[in-house]
């Protein structure tokens, strides 16, 4: 389905077994809705046919048509419990705010990004009472004509703090959400922790350790959000990890004796980004500048006004 973000299409899997199952729901507009529902139309679909929504993380693009789609059939919608407060929690925002602050981004910018977001027509809520809430060790069973099987939700934090993927184990087929891309390194997004309030959240560190469990799991498939299915999806979970390490030592390169923040580097890593994509330079390079500290290779400090400051070690 169409999508309106620089990561162009995201996918929405339908598993043809019993009950009709949708993995991710597409973006809120009318193109991606009539994609939905030519796909569907297709393989001889109905809308209303779908008993059952299972979410992988809680940005537009994944699940943005559930309400649509709850409104033709009534299906129940699954939504990874940890993922709740990103779409509910106006607290959340304000968190979010503040870690932007403590990165170097001028107010004025801050505020620009701010008035863009409420302007957003494709970030639908989500009712308490019309979403089930999962976790981690979930279990949906399928019948088919042969048996059946089951997925296993697994929590794999990293792109965003509550990110799930299902699993089914027999056949090694994973569903992915954005956890693994084939084409493109998913974003470790600046996040307030769930866990520890008024905390950061160190996403890039949960992301590489969701990966080496991924690594270890049975995977001979994968469905990702975005993207062709991935055949080597162990390749591509080495490859993924090796890119993280190797921008991590690029990011490093831009240290210096004399302090920054975190915009102040992310200007200098992605000259070119403007409005929104400051933010998603900023969530990679604060994350990679975790795993810098962690070596030894860098110093941070705190300023009065709470801003923090990296140097070279």
């Amino acid at each position: 389905m169409p999508t309106p973000y620089a990561v162009g299409p995201v996918n929405a899997y339908l598993i043809r077994a019993e009950p009709l199952t949708l993995v991710d729901a597409g973006i809120n507009t009318p193109q991606a809705q009539n994609a939905l529902l030519l796909g569907l139309q297709a393989i001889d679909v109905y809308p209303e046919s779908i008993e059952r929504i299972l979410i992988t993380h809680a940005h537009p693009d994944h699940y943005g048509l559930v309400g649509f789609l709850q409104e033709r059939s009534g299906t129940t919608v699954y939504f990874p419990r940890r993922e709740i407060a990103r779409v509910r929690d106006r607290q959340m925002l304000f968190e979010v705010g503040k870690l932007l602050v403590e990165a170097g981004m001028p107010l004025e910018l801050l505020f620009k990004m701010d008035q863009q977001r409420k302007k957003d027509p494709y970030r639908p809520g989500i009712d308490h009472d019309v979403v089930v809430p999962i976790d981690e060790g979930e279990t949906f069973s399928f019948r088919t004509d042969e048996g059946g099987f089951e997925l296993t939700t697994l929590h794999m934090p990293g792109h965003t703090g509550g990110h799930v993927v299902f699993h089914e184990s027999s056949s090694g087929t994973l569903f992915a959400g954005d956890q693994l891309l084939p084409e493109v390194s998913p974003n470790p997004l600046l996040e307030p922790s769930v866990d520890e309030p008024g905390e950061r959240r160190r996403s890039l560190k949960e992301y590489l350790s969701s990966l080496e469990r991924m690594d270890s799991l049975s995977l001979s498939l994968a469905y990702p959000g975005h993207g062709s299915q991935v055949t080597d999806p162990h390749g591509l979970i080495r490859s993924t990890i090796e890119h993280h390490l190797k921008r991590k030592a690029e990011v490093a390169g831009f240290l210096a004796a004399e302090p920054k923040t975190v915009y102040e580097i992310s200007s200098e890593v992605y000259p070119h980004v403007r409005d929104y994509d400051v933010f998603l330079a900023v969530s990679e390079v604060v994350a990679h500048l975790d795993l810098v500290v962690e070596d030894g290779d860098a110093e941070l400090e705190t300023r009065d006004d709470g801003v923090v400051l990296y140097r070279s070690a």
